[in-house]
């Protein structure tokens, strides 16, 4: 294990294994976004880092197919080498950690097949462009996810530009991966939160579904932060959202919908923090990815104002240029208005 990841195992443990008891969601449209949050209960600090084509990943020392954009916690500065907790590469695939406790993860082989689910998110952000490709190097063997992993009980989603989805489990000492083709729950709704597994999550909202399809249903949408909770509320929101008839229109559905999932700080109730967590355990930042034209949207607890990033912006053909920016920056976290002010006689006329 690198120096860093030391780091942060050493962090990560000394705050009681806690949870990132974030929501990840892909819209009903076909804008083909999709957004994330974050919430976690300890003192880590969040950063975008570019990871452009042809550099370094962990596995094996291969050379990244892809350039990607990734979300890797940090202190004072230092960036953590290769945990990226998710993130979206320059073919419009993300890929997204979030936590699942009861996790049990296969033992490594002893073979160069071998991937820690550490860096499960790095290797396909870096070597696959759309799900089918990540299911079938999941299936083929090319890579063996194996644990312990230093975040804890974790599992994974990946979304493409297509629309298709990919869940992946961790379960019995087994890699469980489960197609989510946001059908209205024939395999999915396009939502994933934390425990307990997947199927739990689709078939409870399901009996959610029954419940509202009888003929005098009585149902309040949930509004704890508890993850079945989010679960359900996140697909009653989107999935009863008008068809939007722009692009910006399709942005500010999704963040709608994210807002309704954003744990503002404090010991705020119904969270499914662990002991100790506390008024730590909040949404550090959120995130809407565009699949389609690689764009990413965020917005972090110290700045609410969303940036954007174009990938093509991002300068990943160059294997030298990896940057990073903290989130906590000094990006604007206001428009002034003064200046689209008009004379109100001229709008009257």
């Amino acid at each position: 294990m690198s120096p860093s990841l030391v780091k942060i195992a050493q962090h990560v443990a000394f705050f009681a294994a806690p949870v990132m008891s974030c929501s990840n969601f892909i819209m009903e449209n076909d804008y083909g976004l999709s957004a994330r949050t974050m919430d976690l209960g300890t003192p880590l600090f969040f950063g975008i880092e570019t990871v452009p084509k042809g550099s370094t990943i962990s596995f094996n020392k291969a050379k990244s197919t892809y350039g990607f954009v990734g979300f890797p916690p940090h202190e004072t500065s230092i960036v953590l080498d290769h945990f990226v907790s998710g993130g979206l590469n320059d073919a419009g695939l993300s890929c997204d950690q979030q936590t699942l406790l009861g996790s049990e993860y296969p033992k490594e082989t002893g073979t160069d097949t071998d991937l820690s689910v550490d860096h499960f998110c790095e290797y396909m952000l870096a070597s696959c462009a759309t799900v089918p490709e990540a299911q079938a190097v999941l299936a083929n063997g090319t890579v063996t996810p194996h644990g312990p992993s230093i975040a804890g009980g974790d599992h994974f989603v990946l979304r493409d530009v297509n629309g298709a989805s990919l869940v992946v489990e961790f379960l019995d000492k087994k890699t469980v991966a489960t197609l989510d083709n946001n059908d209205g729950g024939t395999t999915g709704y396009g939502v994933m939160t934390n425990e307990p597994q997947f199927d739990w999550h689709v078939e409870n909202m399901r009996h959610a579904a029954w419940k509202l399809g009888n003929a005098r249903p009585s149902f309040t949408i949930p509004g704890a932060f508890y993850p079945d909770e989010r679960f359900v509320r996140i697909n009653l929101l989107k999935s009863a959202m008008d068809k939007p008839t722009s692009y910006e229109e399709a942005v500010m559905q999704t963040v709608h919908v994210l807002n309704s999932v954003t744990v503002p700080m404090g010991d705020q109730m119904g969270t499914d923090s662990s002991k100790g967590e506390g008024a730590g355990d909040h949404t550090k930042f959120g995130v809407i990815y565009d699949h389609k034209n690689q764009t990413l949207y965020w917005r972090a607890v110290t700045n609410q104002n969303f940036q954007r990033l174009r990938l093509a912006d991002a300068n990943l053909d160059n294997v030298s240029a990896a940057a990073f920016l903290p989130f906590s920056n000094d990006l604007p976290w206001y428009n002034d208005a003064a200046s689209a002010f008009v004379p109100t006689a001229q709008v009257r006329s």
